[in-house]
């Protein structure tokens, strides 16, 4: 075997050592018995079913939702992506992949050396081989790195491959700027993984464990820092391979950031965190050339980072892959990178170039509607990924597969359906190379994550205290119809207001006795605010994966189910109780399975500041009366001014706070009673007193003296009588929320008033 590719496998004694041969393998050798266990149409539709769950659990399932607005008010635009995994995969033999990571290692550094000559000698364009015109009419070949000489151009590659009826393998496409779809070829081994363990321990499929450990040494090998600090660096949640972004990230343990966390300063990158700037020493990129640098010529959108590439020229940062490694990609360069590559370094493994879309491709099987009803074979063509980690190219031993569906371009397949890659044999472990140093980054949390962890914890909790309400008018109505008529219409009135405090909406007009119809419109707009927070919650969550646990994922993923049945108004009761269960899994996870550093501190203020605006909302809601303003009245003294024992316990109810209540009284509820349990009570979780000396353990492990003051003047506040209190306290949390994102979250500005030089005005 050549020493060029290691991925990872060994063949059997009976295998021919292919790593001089100029064809592929003809034929499949497969173990007897596995096609029967991956095909049984007994299993097929369950193991569907559970790779759709695991899948969206994962968090891939989130963006196939509309998700409009981020917590604070930012737009996203996030479009329904529908993305499945076929449970039958596309099963190699050792031989035959032997054979292709061969071919493809060989075409890496193929590749590599063509794409140097493009940028230095250019002996390829004095020859003709490349016209001149070719580079002239393509943005893809960047000026700015003519000249380059970077540790290498392509640190990893991945290549679209598809075997052909005639039993040749072609190469479809070459990736070479910044190869997506490795998180994507991790995420479809891990839910396979789990959908057939049975089948894969017995078939010996190679394992991509150690993979991720060569793209770190990759990573590393470009630069000549020891450890260096690498991040992945992205296009942000709009981005279409942000899942895959995502994904890598998380298994390769580094920071995802996007083109605000990071900033050009004295030729270097540095990432901002809550702590200031850190610097970076490695980009593994996954936005396009085009996109990295908005100063570049011929450069698109802002997503990039300004002055990143002065600060790779000044070697302060290294680029994974290199700029301008995408030209072999376009299509006026494309023609003649066969010609080039034989006039610069001829290949041995025979891997035509696919000479046209509809040459007709092996067929593989397909789970029964997985693309087409009728459709129970198509072909497939497979992504396999190489990086090259200083020694030599290891290719990963398996990829990912896109189904090609009937008149589709192989080059861009249509059907949104996956397949993971298996490949068998006699499997062995890769080769490692030496451990990287340890290096602590406990406490380097990028402002964005942490922006986005405040608001996701913010949006969770007004969430929740929305569909409380909601849950507790609907049951006490419909187990008690009577109430929309007490006091004359008291209750029913007092539900209105209630149900608009907690979306945050101002007082209604004054209603002569609202009817339960009334009441029930009232809780239909709660319940579309509750699917806007959710929504919010998805999105933020979506972009801080990396801190959140899997099983957090698996909840995520049920709420956006729940999301899309609130939108259509088909929610009731039960489905409320299993909400309110959702929202209790996350916060409950949010304690137990999230490490509770610097990133945690900052998401639980978020919650706490929330939870004490939700529970003045709830107060007001209930006890308020409207005044002549129209503005809520908080009364005085509650002992003249009580609502209704009724109302009262809606109030205790929606707080979480009702059975503590009966416990410790054994009474009927009474108001006073009741504001004490829900404002003063330090031992329930769900009191103002408890949230604010949450903010002030937050506000000291955190040293962050501005909150710790405002939590100290929110803990003096709650002695004031109970109009005072909670005005001041709204006012005091209010500043309060606006001190934290301003001290994190927001760029400061310094705006410049420009004044007219010259004629009448100057």
């Amino acid at each position: 075997m050549s020493d060029r590719a290691r991925s990872g496998t060994s063949t059997s004694a009976a295998t021919v050592d292919r790593g001089r041969a100029t064809r592929a393998p003809t034929t499949l050798d497969l173990p007897d018995g596995l096609a029967p266990r991956l095909l049984d149409p007994t299993r097929i539709a369950d193991r569907q079913l559970r790779a759709d769950r695991l899948l969206a659990a994962e968090g891939a399932g989130h963006l196939v939702h509309d998700l409009p607005v981020r917590a604070d008010g930012r737009p996203v635009t996030v479009e329904s992506r529908p993305w499945r995994l076929d449970p039958i995969p596309v099963v190699l033999d050792a031989a035959t992949f032997r054979w292709l990571s061969l071919a493809v290692a060989e075409r890496m550094e193929a590749l590599e050396a063509v794409i140097s000559d493009l940028y230095g000698d250019r002996r390829l364009v004095r020859d003709r081989t490349v016209p001149i015109e070719a580079l002239a009419g393509t943005d893809r070949y960047r000026i700015n790195a003519v000249g380059a000489s970077p540790a290498r151009w392509l640190m990893t590659y991945a290549v679209d491959v598809a075997l052909g009826t005639d039993g040749v393998w072609y190469v479809v496409r070459d990736h070479t700027d910044a190869p997506p779809g490795l998180g994507y070829a991790l995420l479809d081994r891990s839910v396979t993984s789990r959908v057939l363990p049975d089948v894969m321990a017995a078939a010996d499929v190679a394992s991509l464990a150690r993979y991720t450990g060569s793209v770190r040494r990759a990573l590393a090998a470009i630069t000549g820092v020891a450890s260096p600090r690498t991040v992945v660096f992205s296009g942000g949640l709009d981005h279409p391979s942000y899942v895959d972004h995502s994904y890598l990230a998380v298994e390769l343990g580094v920071n995802l950031v996007e083109g605000a966390d990071l900033v050009v300063r004295q030729r270097r990158v540095w990432l901002r965190t809550l702590d200031g700037l850190e610097p970076v020493d490695v980009l593994f990129r996954r936005l396009e050339d085009a996109e990295i640098d908005p100063l570049d010529v011929a450069a698109r959108g802002s997503a990039g980072v300004p002055g990143l590439l002065q600060a790779v020229r000044a070697g302060g940062i290294a680029l994974a892959n290199a700029h301008g490694a995408g030209v072999v990609e376009s299509s006026d360069v494309r023609p003649f990178v066969a010609a080039a590559i034989d006039a610069i370094r001829p290949l041995e493994q025979l891997l035509p170039m696919l000479d046209r879309p509809d040459r007709p491709l092996a067929g593989s099987p397909l789970a029964p509607g997985s693309v087409d009803p009728g459709l129970a074979h198509a072909g497939v063509v497979l992504r396999l990924f190489a990086v090259h980690d200083g020694g030599g190219v290891v290719v990963l031993p398996g990829g990912t597969g896109r189904v090609v569906a009937p008149g589709d371009d192989p080059a861009r397949p249509t059907a949104c359906t996956a397949k993971d890659v298996w490949v068998l044999g006699h499997t062995v472990a890769p080769t490692v190379g030496p451990r990287l140093p340890q290096v602590d980054f406990g406490r380097s949390v990028p402002t964005r994550a942490a922006d986005s962890l405040y608001w996701m914890n913010r949006a969770a909790e007004r969430a929740e205290a929305m569909t409380r309400v909601m849950r507790v008018v609907a049951s006490r109505m419909e187990q008690d119809p009577g109430l929309a008529g007490l006091g004359g219409g008291t209750w029913a009135a007092t539900m209105c207001r209630l149900a608009r405090r907690a979306r945050r909406e101002g007082e209604p007009a004054p209603a002569e006795a609202p009817s339960v119809d009334a009441v029930r419109e009232e809780l239909s707009l709660v319940g579309d605010a509750v699917a806007r927070e959710v929504g919010s919650l998805l999105t933020e969550a979506t972009t801080v994966r990396e801190f959140l646990s899997v099983t957090t994922g698996r909840v995520l993923a049920r709420l956006a189910e729940r999301r899309a049945t609130l939108q259509r108004h088909r929610t009731v009761v039960d489905d409320l109780d299993s909400l309110v269960a959702d929202f209790g899994a996350i916060a409950g996870l949010w304690q137990e399975s999230t490490v509770q550093g610097p990133a945690w501190l900052i998401g639980d203020a978020g919650r706490r500041l929330e939870r004490c605006l939700v529970v003045l909302d709830l107060i007001e809601g209930v006890l308020g009366v409207p005044g002549a303003d129209g503005e809520l009245v908080l009364p005085a003294d509650l002992s003249a001014d009580a609502p209704d024992d009724a109302a009262v316990e809606v109030l205790l109810a929606a707080s979480e706070s009702l059975v503590a209540y009966r416990r410790r009284y054994r009474s009927d509820v009474e108001v006073g009673a009741a504001i004490a349990l829900i404002v003063h009570d330090r031992a329930n979780p769900r009191s103002l007193a408890a949230s604010i000396d949450r903010l002030t353990a937050h506000a000291d492990a955190g040293d962050w003296p501005v909150v710790g003051e405002l939590a100290e003047r929110a803990s003096a506040a709650l002695d004031r009588p109970l109009p005072e209190m909670v005005a001041e306290l709204r006012a005091i949390l209010v500043d309060a929320g606006a001190r934290v994102v301003s001290r994190w979250f927001s760029t400061p500005v310094n705006p410049i008033v420009m004044r007219p030089t010259g004629g009448e005005h100057a």
